[in-house]
């Protein structure tokens, strides 16, 4: 069985590709070339080993449509079996006239990406014809032929999207892996990362105070609108509880690392200053994984988010694979009915819940990091061992891989009206050029 892990949004096809690889199993990672960088293996990995199941193809989102990028695309896909992928994969095997085996979505990529939006005025036209309408198609009917689903239904609570899109899909309540637990074990003593470029800095940060807090959740805004509302981060939070910590406890050399990530930065600094406590900050760019994994594993604490409730992201599951404590928001009561057990974490929704988390853990520091080593092995359980169970019994399902005649000829009339759109919008804007 030959398969072929599509798109690496936050490297989880590389991450799967890993693990598939790790039982025996011919899986190769296929990507675009405009995919961003920070999302490459090479930002994911202390060797070069990848390099040997690896392929960017010479096509872009922007360029996928052409006849010539989907010639490619149907010679490079032509020799697999299997078709397992995430972000905008299933327009990538709609576009070849087949079908995706398995659909492991990031997030907007199956709850608001498959839906057509209006353009706004103003909009630029080829660039919304590209990056939203016709891709909005063509996604739509790829995750409808797609045969499985590893998404968990949390998504489905904060974003409902189920009941309008139609799939014959089974879904299961997880996703994928997200993170390559092996090599994250003992990350500190790897000789590869002292060649790394944060390296000695994060190793002096570490040798200088007495508590790190590491926090690389994005910084999205304290008072955001409603539609926008799931996606803050509660920073604004953290900050008021660190600040309330390190004001009480001023003989704890404390630090709290944050990364300049975020719509609202600015509004993070400016509640800092306001606490006076810039001297306890450490802001860092944005940087490779593989270094923001390293900083994370020598904290002391790792922060999720504190006003949504999530059960898994980038970030819980980066803590967890590191067994560093987790001060987190999770309300129980949504997942209990689903997993058998839930990961230890220091559980914390208002700033007062912050500071009594920090408080205990510095007092009983040995607990806390040995309640925090039975993090990899949750994740190990619901992360990895289950979705590569479900994606292997897939492999002896395996039916149809071509869409139907009538799918075809909606793709065909898609592409068709596509064409035709971009070749008048361009000609729109170079008239609008000209006279301007």
């Amino acid at each position: 069985m030959r398969v072929a892990c599509l798109a690496n949004l936050n490297n989880m096809m590389f991450i799967l590709c890993r693990y598939l690889r790790d039982v025996g199993i011919d899986a190769h990672l296929i990507t675009l070339s405009d995919e961003p960088a920070h999302f490459s293996p090479g930002s994911d990995s202390y060797d070069d080993d990848y390099l040997e199941y690896y392929k960017v193809l010479p096509v872009t989102k922007s360029t996928l449509y052409k006849a010539e990028s989907i010639q490619i695309l149907k010679k490079e896909l032509a020799d697999f079996d299997f078709f397992v992928g995430t972000d905008i994969s299933p327009t990538i095997v709609t576009l070849i006239g087949k079908t995706l085996d398995v659909f492991i979505p990031h997030g907007s990529d199956i709850y608001d990406l498959p839906f057509e939006k209006k353009r706004k005025k103003g909009t630029n036209k080829v660039w919304w014809l590209s990056e939203k309408e016709t891709l909005s198609k063509l996604q739509n009917i790829g995750i409808k032929n797609t045969k499985t689903i590893l998404f968990p239904d949390e998504y489905d609570i904060h974003f409902p999207f189920k009941n309008r899109l139609k799939t014959v899909a089974k879904y299961h309540n997880t996703s994928g892996p997200m993170v390559f637990i092996p090599q994250y074990d003992d990350l500190a003593n790897n000789p590869y990362v002292k060649d790394l470029q944060w390296y000695p800095f994060f190793k002096k940060i570490r040798e200088e105070n007495d508590l790190i807090i590491f926090s690389h959740s994005r910084h999205n805004g304290f008072n955001l609108s409603a539609e926008m509302a799931i996606h803050q981060k509660g920073n604004n939070i953290l900050i008021n509880g660190v600040a309330n910590f390190v004001k009480t406890h001023p003989k704890v050399k404390t630090k709290l690392i944050f990364f300049e990530y975020g719509m609202d930065v600015d509004a993070s600094k400016d509640l800092i200053k306001a606490h006076k406590i810039e001297d306890h900050i450490v802001w860092m760019p944005l940087m490779q994984r593989k270094e923001i994994m390293l900083g994370l594993n020598m904290a002391d604490i790792s922060c999720g988010q504190f006003d949504n409730s999530w059960l898994t992201c980038g970030v819980v599951d980066e803590t967890l694979a590191s067994n560093i404590p987790l001060l987190h928001y999770r309300e129980d009561a949504l997942y209990e009915t689903d997993y058998e057990t839930l990961y230890p974490l220091m559980n914390a929704k208002t700033a007062a819940d912050i500071t009594e988390r920090l408080e205990a853990y510095s007092l009983d520091k040995d607990y806390q990091n040995k309640l925090a080593e039975l993090g990899s092995q949750w994740l190990k359980k619901y992360t990895v061992d289950n979705p590569l169970r479900i994606i292997q019994g897939q492999f002896d399902l395996k039916t149809k891989t071509t869409l139907s005649i009538t799918e075809l000829k909606k793709v065909k009339s898609i592409l068709k009206k596509h064409r035709t759109k971009d070749k008048v919008y361009r000609a729109q804007g170079k008239i609008k050029t000209k006279f301007t």
